[in-house]
């Protein structure tokens, strides 16, 4: 029944004219828009004859899943919500994606009618930056860890200055080299 569904609701061009200079696509208004449109589609045959869709049960206009509902609780209690999930595509930043959605919300909210309320159900975003803050802690204390020890086996700060710049530049070269190669 879905692929019978399917072909009879298709939104393609019917065809092409070719002229000298101009070439135009035939577009055919082949999309069903209400539920009335539906119901004298042939869904099988049975014997020889149709079977139609408003044969099979009734059809009506409504939403393809009224069994899902969402509610987002908060300190007002739970409220029927509506869930919008923005995902970032493969291969992008999910920080820059999360700063332009964010930089957007109060344009969305002032198109919002004043009964409804635009919040931020859950960020990812969040757990990222602690993550890459908490690797920028690490590896500065590292840093800071590893030319200690040095002046401490060495016991000469002119002879301890020469690693403690090695080891960063060392870092940020490496980096840099990997940087090319990762785009």
């Amino acid at each position: 029944m879905e692929t019978s569904l399917k072909s009879w609701n298709v939104n393609l061009p019917t065809g092409t004219i070719v002229g000298p200079q101009r070439a135009f696509v035939l577009m055919a208004s082949g999309q069903l828009m209400s539920a009335a449109q539906y119901r004298p589609l042939i869904v099988a045959y049975r014997n020889g004859s149709p079977v139609r869709l408003e044969e099979l049960g009734t059809v009506i206009d409504g939403v393809e899943d009224d069994k899902t509902a969402s509610w987002f609780y908060n300190r007002r209690g739970n409220q029927r919500a509506v869930v919008l999930a923005i995902q970032r595509q493969p291969g992008t930043n999910t920080i820059e994606v999360t700063d332009g959605v964010k930089r957007l919300i109060p344009t969305f909210r002032a198109e919002l009618p004043t009964s409804v309320r635009m919040d931020t159900l859950y960020d990812r975003s969040e757990t990222i930056r602690e993550s890459y803050h908490d690797v920028q802690f690490t590896m500065v204390l590292t840093l800071g860890l590893v030319v200690m020890v040095i002046f401490l086996f060495l016991r000469n700060l002119s002879a301890t200055v020469i690693p403690s710049l090695a080891l960063p530049f060392s870092v940020i070269g490496t980096f840099a080299v990997m940087y090319p190669a990762a785009l």
